[in-house]
């Protein structure tokens, strides 16, 4: 009966030691298998990160998931070995930035039960984005699924009452975005961006004002490339009298609490709203009307 155990035992150890491999090669990555300009550039940026898996696609992009030095899941994204895009999914509320929890313990939300936070960073945009995710009471309707957007300086971008699409969808941004931006609004600072509902939108800071740019198409040449940007003006500019002529002949029972101004290849216009109504009612009056 010896042989016979020693032969089972032999037979038991080999295989918990190939289920032993198969479980490592599960869970971590090789060094040969991460390009050395990559692996160099990740070791740079994170030099205390467990890799977890690194993949390489057919377009040229490459991606590793890894665990960073505060125990957050993250995944990291490279294009021909070019750095383009981190997104990192925060534990808890403690590990953001001052600048970043005071400005949104100031806001109306700050009382909120957080969900969920992510981090964008972006070799595009200098300022990384926070996205903070909770429900929160909408108008009359409890519970509703809040987006929050702030930079790592405080700046307070927008906050959504839905889903945008998620930031892991779009590892490179178009040229062509940055380009129009930096042309038609001069001097003006990136300061994030989402998809919203398909479409490109990108917060910019110009002339002291946050303003949202959103694009349809990739390229200048698409139908409906630039499709508009809107600010908020502050309720004592003065409205050319022409346009309240026409708000006040349409609609002269309106009182409005915010007004925004929309810029597009279509005409611009003046967009006043009620944010007290409950579906938050408002009239676009065209600028030259």
């Amino acid at each position: 009966m010896k042989p016979l155990n020693y032969l089972y035992s032999t037979l038991l150890f080999f295989l918990l030691v190939t289920i032993g491999a198969c479980s490592n090669d599960d869970n971590q990555v090789q060094d040969k298998e991460v390009p050395l300009p990559i692996k160099n550039d990740f070791l740079g940026k994170y030099p205390v990160a467990q890799i977890k898996s690194f993949h390489s696609y057919s377009n040229g992009i490459q991606q590793i998931d890894f665990i960073d030095h505060e125990k957050n899941e993250a995944s990291i994204w490279y294009v021909n070995d070019s750095w383009k895009m981190t997104s990192t999914e925060i534990n808890d509320i403690g590990q953001l930035p001052m600048k970043v929890k005071k400005a949104f313990s100031d806001s109306e939300f700050g009382d909120a039960q957080v969900i969920d936070i992510c981090k964008t960073e972006r070799e595009e945009i200098e300022q990384p984005l926070y996205m903070l995710h909770f429900q929160y009471k909408w108008k009359d309707v409890e519970k509703v699924e809040h987006y929050v957007f702030i930079n790592c300086d405080g700046m307070f971008l927008t906050t959504l009452t839905w889903t945008p699409n998620s930031q892991r969808w779009f590892v490179g941004l178009p040229k062509d975005h940055f380009d129009f931006i930096a042309k038609k609004y001069a001097g003006a600072q990136i300061r994030g961006y989402i998809n919203n509902a398909g479409e490109h939108e990108y917060f910019i800071f110009h002339q002291n004002i946050i303003k949202y740019v959103f694009f349809r198409g990739e390229n200048t040449t698409d139908y409906g490339f630039w499709k508009e940007t809107r600010y908020e003006l502050d309720k004592s500019v003065q409205i050319p009298q022409n346009v309240l002529n026409v708000l006040n002949r349409l609609h002269p029972d309106f009182s409005y609490t915010n007004i925004y101004y929309i810029e597009s290849d279509q005409g611009n216009a003046y967009w006043f709203v009620d944010k007290n109504d409950k579906n938050e009612l408002g009239y676009c009056i065209g600028a030259n009307t």
